[in-house]
């Protein structure tokens, strides 16, 4: 059962996912023409990427819970979301507008006036999603704790946040992001629901950190992976995480069957984390202390998930996931 659910995936990522990239592409690029600017060109790439990787492996699995696919719209949407989250982060990272102003945007975008590229797309957006989703209040909700993660992230640049601090930055950033996802399908009104994405949302923002801490720490950004002394830090805080999110699913409100296939779908995501993991902990020394990471050579801090062997252990870790959980 779990093979065939993981090669259905596989099989469905490889026919799927390049048709769903152009698609994103031409958005990105209808948005160009209309508010006569450009994207950079990694950004229409890690849009259309990530959009993809989001539709197939999340937003179907959970509608698969209610017996279908996404459909068309919520596709879109999911697109929509992807080139936002896009324009957001150049807006921040480039310090396009100040913070009051950013703020403005999203509290009444209707009459913002602004007349740069990035701003007038992400207003486009963000506008067109608010009349895509069914529960506006809690869409606006969540939005709002997003702007407020993103704000309080800004505390782990050259920083010397605790570990508490810093777990609390990570799920709040990962949770509500994903969470917006799940405004822009449609499933049942469920706290169950709601606390399954966010929860997912942390472990893939845990996961970032660590496939990331070569980036990060080139950017002075402080995070748990990249400030832990031992290993076992980073994996004990891990299997809390994952083993938060693995609950969630038994307490979804459907039946045994499709939570089951659900875990299983799922499982790959939390494997990516243990991937990155065990290769840290060749970094250890006899005493099971890592080094400063910030000299090991990048090399030791990344992972080529295009060798098959990363690939099949991925699968490993993934069946561990599920088996244990």
């Amino acid at each position: 059962m779990f093979l065939y659910h993981i090669i259905q995936l596989v099989l469905k990522a490889a026919f799927t996912l390049k048709k769903s990239a152009k698609e994103t592409t031409t958005i990105m690029l209808d948005l160009e023409q209309k508010h006569q600017g450009k994207f950079d060109p990694s950004a229409i790439k890690k849009a259309a990427r990530f959009q993809g990787v989001q539709q197939v492996f999340i937003n179907d699995a959970f509608t698969q819970l209610v017996n279908r696919n996404t459909n068309p719209f919520e596709q879109i949407s999911n697109k929509l979301y992807f080139t936002l989250t896009g324009l957001y982060d150049d807006i921040i990272d480039q310090k396009l507008i100040d913070e009051k102003t950013l703020n403005q945007l999203f509290e009444d975008p209707i009459h913002s006036t602004t007349d740069i590229f990035e701003t007038k797309a992400l207003v486009d957006v963000h506008l067109n999603l608010i009349k895509r989703v069914k529960n506006i209040a809690a869409y606006k909700s969540t939005l709002t704790n997003v702007h407020q993660a993103q704000r309080d992230s800004s505390k782990q640049i050259n920083s010397q946040l605790n570990e508490e601090e810093l777990l609390d930055i990570t799920l709040r950033k990962g949770g509500y992001s994903l969470l917006m996802c799940r405004h822009y399908i449609d499933l049942p009104e469920s706290k169950e629901i709601d606390n399954c994405f966010y929860q997912l949302g942390g472990v893939i923002q845990f996961t970032n950190d660590l496939f990331d801490i070569y980036k990060d720490l080139q950017e002075c950004i402080q995070t748990i992976p990249n400030s832990a002394k031992n290993i076992s830090e980073i994996k004990t805080t891990y299997d809390k995480l994952v083993h938060n999110f693995m609950n969630t699913i038994h307490q979804l409100p459907f039946e045994k069957s499709k939570l089951d296939s659900l875990k299983i779908k799922l499982s790959p995501i939390p494997a990516f984390g243990y991937l990155a993991i065990q290769n840290l902990a060749k970094l250890q020394d006899k005493e099971q202390q890592l080094p400063n990471l910030k000299s090991a050579p990048r090399n030791a801090l990344i992972i080529d998930m295009e060798k098959n062997i990363n690939r099949f252990k991925l699968i490993q870790e993934a069946y561990k996931i599920y088996k244990t959980n």
